[in-house]
């Protein structure tokens, strides 16, 4: 049986009434309703992404960055599909059933024409933890049931905390500790008591500085089916292709908004680039974003990579603050990625 649409919206409602207190639940039953869509037990809109798909790192260091979430938090190497796969992407899964965090050195990539010219010739920002913060994504968060023996074993193993008494801007009274990743990417870790447990981590939310909460609120609203579940005068919550997005203006984040610093095509700053949602068909989605007059950078595109074409489909876009947003379809897959490298036939 399939259930229209209009109920998936009534329980969004009743997240926003009854649990805006209650982050973890909210959290859950976004989770929830993102397995009954994969399911087929709710009817999903050609307009919405199957899920976020890849949260994409460039970092000077390939293999360091790959050993760092290997290691530090249980991530597997992840299988391409055989046709024409690309070699300069490593596909890593933290928890079974989310994106992949993938990572690529910085470019250009040997077999893969450049779109943009200048896309890899920007003046190179060299990693620091004293750069100033800037819009767009600020880091990526996982959860933990116990956030105490988490720090506890990561110390072991090296990590270098910079809070470990962490506030979040969405949950205030949430227990969270902030750490330095690879190039100095700020990661958080989150207690979540009920965690499943599946894995020691998974991926919790996707933190965003915002210059206009609004725009952005818009933005994923009308691009990607993004749905509010909560929101404050700075700080709004989101779902976006299965996955928690938090929404803060630099007054929500605790930040002078004067030391923000805009996104620059004339700069390159090691972390996450873009993030990439996947579809059945990404010809709605596209056209309903463009009817809304949002522009893209690149229409949908067939890939090839060494002039041969693979099994991607790309449009390009790009959030009100500048970072590059991708659309995609992958002839073969429309769920998360299940073949774990080490398991490759």
């Amino acid at each position: 049986m399939m259930l229209p649409k209009h109920f998936l919206r009534k329980l969004i409602n009743i997240v926003n009434q009854r649990l805006y207190s209650l982050p973890i639940m909210q959290t859950y039953l976004c989770t929830f309703l993102a397995l009954m869509i994969s399911m087929g037990v709710i009817a999903q809109s050609p307009l919405e992404p199957i899920m976020l798909d890849d949260i994409h790192y460039y970092m000077s260091d390939r293999d360091s960055t790959n050993r760092f979430f290997i290691k530090h938090f249980g991530a597997r190497p992840m299988a391409q599909q055989p046709i024409n796969p690309f070699q300069f992407i490593d596909f890593l899964l933290v928890r079974p059933g989310q994106s992949t965090i993938n990572i690529s050195a910085r470019g250009p990539f040997p077999g893969m024409r450049v779109r943009d010219p200048k896309r890899w010739s920007r003046t190179q920002v060299e990693p620091s933890p004293n750069l100033p913060p800037m819009y767009g994504m600020d880091w990526l968060a996982f959860c933990t049931k116990n956030l105490k023996k988490a720090i506890a074993q990561l110390k072991k193993e090296g990590i270098i905390f910079i809070n470990e008494k962490f506030k979040l801007p969405a949950e205030p009274n949430a227990k969270a500790a902030l750490l330095w990743g690879p190039d100095y990417n700020r990661l958080v870790i989150v207690e979540r008591k009920n965690d499943s447990g599946i894995t020691p981590f998974g991926i919790d939310h996707l933190q965003y500085i915002v210059e206009d909460l609004e725009a952005n609120i818009r933005f994923f609203s009308d691009v990607y089916q993004g749905k509010v579940m909560s929101r404050s005068q700075y700080v709004a919550t989101m779902l976006v292709g299965g996955h928690t997005f938090v929404l803060a203006t630099p007054e929500g984040m605790g930040l002078e908004r004067s030391l923000v610093v805009r996104r620059s095509p004339d700069f390159f700053r090691y972390g996450v680039d873009h993030l990439g949602f996947m579809y059945h068909d990404i010809r709605p989605a596209f056209e309903n974003a463009k009817a809304k007059g949002y522009q893209f950078a690149l229409d949908p595109t067939r890939m090839h990579y060494y002039d041969a074409p693979t099994v991607y489909t790309f449009a390009i876009t790009a959030t009100p603050d500048g970072m590059q947003m991708e659309m995609y379809q992958e002839d073969g897959r429309t769920s998360a990625r299940t073949q774990y490298l080490d398991e490759k036939r």
